[in-house]
């Protein structure tokens, strides 16, 4: 997903961080550092980037997801 991932990630950060919940924004933060290497990986080199690379990209970008909505409901929990 790219970018998408990234911001997707972002915002999760963002969102845990309004709600002080600490621990899932170091997940997402990781999330959005995987995203981020992984994407940097398959742009530089997309023939010769590995096949387990485009399936981690896609386990960030759906964990990435999670947290989206996880923090969407946290921010409307309160």
């Amino acid at each position: 997903m790219g970018v998408l991932s990234i911001l997707i990630s972002a915002v999760a950060v963002v969102l845990f961080y309004m709600t002080g919940q600490h621990s899932l924004m170091i997940l997402a933060v990781t999330a959005a550092l995987g995203s981020f290497w992984t994407w940097a990986v398959l742009r530089k080199e997309p023939q010769t980037a590995p096949k387990w690379i485009q399936w981690i990209n896609l386990a960030f970008t759906i964990i990435a997801i999670v947290l989206l909505f996880t923090g969407i409901a946290k921010l409307y929990e309160y």
